[in-house]
């Protein structure tokens, strides 16, 4: 019979929903208003701030909801429309407008707006890669029309992660078959001050030890067999390497904080 779902109380689960909805679109707004205003030209009809839509973008996105529910439910939600002081939002086609612009460098300048008050300390970061489907065919759709999805059928997505705080710091998309070695300095790069960075085999290399020691920081990443302690100019991957050996279990230890 299995275990009888739980379920919140409808009182209970309302007053978190419109709690959760003004503190994001309170987050959202004091966040796109560090961005830089673009001048605009003083013929013909006001256009809506690139930053209110970008605001209007996110949360669509946030919370799951198709143009069509757009529409229909954000809208008109005071609770919404209030903070951006509108009296009704934009309609689904100036979103839909809007999606366009959206490209990887604006979201990139709204996420370092957002972490900027903990960029300045010391960082532990969480480094990996995962796939990311970009065909939105659904498995029971692909068998009715005899086109399978397979695995390289995906970008990639390389991911920084604050460990301590679960925020993304910084991220990459490439095609599925790039290695994700050379991405652990281009994720990290902005950042002066490092902690313990924790990353898989799939970054093991001489140079991001010795990159993550140059800025105060230690890698943490398993060995492989063939490994060997040979620093070829990098005295970082010596030190690594003779801990991983005498101390596995310390190293170990720290590595599978990642989880």
């Amino acid at each position: 019979m299995g275990e009888p779902i739980t379920r919140l109380n409808p009182k209970i689960e309302s007053r978190v929903n419109r709690d959760f909805i003004a503190l994001s679109v309170s987050l959202l707004v004091e966040i796109a208003m560090l961005l830089k205003p673009i001048d605009r030209i003083k013929r013909g009809k006001k256009p809506y701030d690139y930053r209110v839509l970008l605001v209007l973008c996110i949360l669509r996105i946030m919370l799951r909801l198709s143009y069509e529910d757009y529409e229909r439910v954000m809208r008109t939600d005071k609770r919404i429309c209030n903070p951006l002081g509108l009296k009704i939002l934009p309609s689904k086609s100036t979103i839909q407008r809007a999606m366009k612009f959206l490209n990887f460098s604006l979201i990139r300048q709204f996420n370092n707006q957002l972490i900027s008050c903990i960029i300045k300390r010391k960082l532990n970061i969480i480094i990996d890669s995962t796939g990311m489907r970009c065909i939105g065919r659904s498995i029971w759709y692909c068998i009715r029309i005899k086109k399978y999805t397979r695995k390289r059928d995906c970008n990639k997505i390389h991911l920084a992660v604050d460990a301590d705080l679960l925020l993304i710091l910084n991220f990459r998309i490439t095609r599925w078959n790039r290695n994700d070695n050379p991405f652990l300095e281009k994720l990290l790069k902005p950042f002066k001050l490092l902690g313990i960075i924790f990353a898989d085999k799939g970054y093991l290399s001489r140079k991001n030890f010795q990159f993550c020691m140059n800025r105060n920081g230690g890698l943490f990443c398993p060995f492989k067999k063939g490994s060997t302690a040979n620093p070829k100019s990098n005295p970082a991957w010596k030190f690594a390497f003779n801990l991983y050996k005498k101390c596995n279990w310390i190293y170990m230890d720290i590595y599978h904080q990642r989880y």
